[in-house]
């Protein structure tokens, strides 16, 4: 027995041990319908936050979750251990600084415009001379003003429709479902409409760039076990996202 015990001790610890000891501190930004904090309940939901907690569910492990702001989410997650910030395009400039789960989940990005406008855009790029709404810190709209366009940053994306829907801008470029889900629930869907589909964009889960590489291979792996089984499609269709 005292010849095996050595062999026994060097074998165990050649096996791969992935810690769910340490509760993982998710973050959300307000992006109804993929994530967002029920008005009535306090509870946060949507498409992508049901998708995670089931990843994590699968994986075993424990998470406290919270909603916050772009900019406190990143630098949460830039400097705090076992720390995850949902769900957010992957960009050149953050590849480095985060570890990465997806692509979760494909968001179509449109222009939309009042529907009393009578200029027809007949490519995305017959947008740029004119004003477009975005909000301090996104990527999609620090890209658009790095190519050109016109870009009005308000301080969050919930101004955006009033500031549309009063001529303050010609368009507003955001989500679809996300875009439309604000201006409904501010009384201004009925005022805008889509002009012009930019472009498809995957959303992911970035974490510490110190959290075990195990940890996030089995995020990945669990994501598409549930984009392969239907789950994914199931939860999408509950909240009405194409």
């Amino acid at each position: 027995m005292k010849f095996l015990l050595p062999s026994l001790l060097v074998s165990l610890a050649a096996v791969p041990v992935i810690s769910h000891a340490e509760t993982l501190k998710l973050l959300i930004q307000e992006y109804a319908p993929f994530t967002h904090t029920d008005i009535k309940t306090g509870e946060i939901q949507g498409a992508l936050t049901e998708k995670i907690t089931e990843i994590l569910k699968r994986a075993g492990d424990n998470y406290s979750i919270s909603s916050t702001s772009l900019a406190r989410g990143l630098n949460s997650t830039l400097n705090d251990d076992n720390t995850c910030l949902f769900g957010f395009r992957r960009t050149p400039e953050r590849e480095n600084s985060y570890k990465w789960v997806g692509p979760l989940v494909t968001d179509n990005w449109v222009l939309y415009s009042r529907k009393s406008e009578t200029r027809i855009l007949k490519s995305f790029e017959d947008a740029k001379p004119y004003s477009m709404g975005s909000y301090k810190n996104a990527a999609t709209g620090i890209q658009l003003a790095e190519q050109g366009y016109k870009i009005e940053f308000a301080s969050q994306d919930e101004d955006n429709p009033r500031l549309l829907a009063n001529g303050r801008l010609n368009y507003w470029i955001v989500s679809e479902s996300h875009g439309m889900f604000l201006a409904q629930q501010q009384g201004y869907g009925s005022e805008i409409t889509r002009a012009i589909k930019w472009k498809s964009i995957e959303l992911n889960m970035l974490c510490n760039v110190r959290m075990d590489k195990q940890r996030i291979e089995l995020y990945n792996k669990i994501n598409k076990e549930l984009d392969n089984d239907g789950t994914m499609e199931k939860i999408m269709h509950k909240y009405g996202i194409k």
